[in-house]
């Protein structure tokens, strides 16, 4: 079986830690350094006229046009990636006027009346 060539002399276009820019990815995060890195680069051209972009377009300009397109078609999921990218995700629901006591009534039918005991105090009278 061949020997795989060794690799040490390859230096990757992108490396996580070459983090210049202190407004740059956080190098605690390396995989979404290089997509940030990597969505600043130019399209290549055979890319560029296959997908009818502008020119001069970063790949990270054509993936929001891309999801402003499929958003502005329908895609719920597109427009949700949307819209938390640019609010954050829904916050949940809560009560303006704060926690409200209530009254439950629970009526017992059978068979489930046989099994309340008939010492309890909350027992349908006969």
């Amino acid at each position: 079986m061949p020997e795989k060539p060794k690799n040490e002399n390859v230096q990757l276009p992108c490396r996580p830690n070459d983090n210049t820019n202190a407004s740059g990815p956080p190098e605690n995060l390396p995989i979404s350094g290089l997509y940030a890195k990597f969505a600043q680069r130019a399209v290549p051209e055979e890319l560029k006229t296959e997908l009818h972009l502008p020119d001069g377009v970063t790949y990270g300009e054509a993936l929001a046009m891309a999801l402003f397109k499929a958003a502005i078609k329908g895609s719920v999921l597109a427009a949700r990636e949307i819209r938390e990218s640019a609010e954050g995700k829904a916050s949940t629901r809560r009560n303006p006027e704060g926690p409200q006591k209530f009254e439950l009534l629970v009526s017992y039918e059978p068979p489930l009346l046989a099994m309340v005991p008939k010492d309890n105090p909350d027992a349908p009278h006969e």
